[in-house]
């Protein structure tokens, strides 16, 4: 009886979590950029910067997102270091905009942190749209005036947080494991007495 109801309640979750077949899954993948002719407002760089760029390029890809091969450009926005400003960027494979989350800044490096939402196009338009975040890397390593190297990778669903059927799968495993000491104990005290 008890394995019948925790095999009812396992696929019942699954069967919730999952995505319906009416509605596309979110894009779980993610891609690293280079940043082309990188420039800076304030030198040598630092937080409070803003950075322009003569655009992107996919350097690299994984999960869902590996449809959208190598070298492919893209647009993105100016953006600048400082908590609350806007990011965007608009490609052949979809667009996202966000803003600025955390910015940690020190000798000639900035690294900081975006959340937004990604709209897929093109080669993911099967997918919808979602939460997403990038994190952007500058470089200056020679002090002020020297050349800026850019790069930002891009994750979806933003890192750390699981997908629905993920969270469907986790609470199904623990509620079979939980049966599974349940059982166990059951079987101890009746082989004690």
């Amino acid at each position: 009886m008890r394995t019948r109801v925790l095999t009812l309640l396992a696929a019942a979750t699954v069967a919730v979590a999952a995505p319906s077949a009416a509605s596309a899954a979110t894009v779980i993948g993610g891609f690293s950029a280079g940043l082309v002719n990188v420039a800076s407002s304030t030198q040598p760089i630092g937080a409070g910067s803003t950075f322009t760029n003569a655009g992107s390029v996919v350097l690299g890809s994984s999960g869902d997102m590996s449809s959208i091969g190598l070298f492919v450009p893209f647009t993105t926005s100016s953006v600048t270091a400082t908590a609350g400003s806007a990011v965007s960027f608009t490609s052949a494979f979809g667009s996202f905009v966000g803003t600025v989350g955390q910015v940690v800044a020190g000798a000639g490096y900035v690294t900081f942190y975006t959340l937004g939402d990604f709209t897929p196009a093109g080669t993911l338009s099967g997918y919808t749209a979602g939460k997403s975040s990038i994190q952007f890397t500058f470089n200056q390593a020679g002090g002020a005036g020297a050349d800026i190297s850019g790069s930002f990778s891009f994750a979806s669903p933003p890192s750390g947080v699981p997908e629905p059927a993920t969270w469907g799968m986790m609470i199904a495993g623990a509620a079979m494991a939980g049966a599974a000491v349940r059982r166990r104990r059951v079987s101890t005290k009746v082989a004690a007495a």
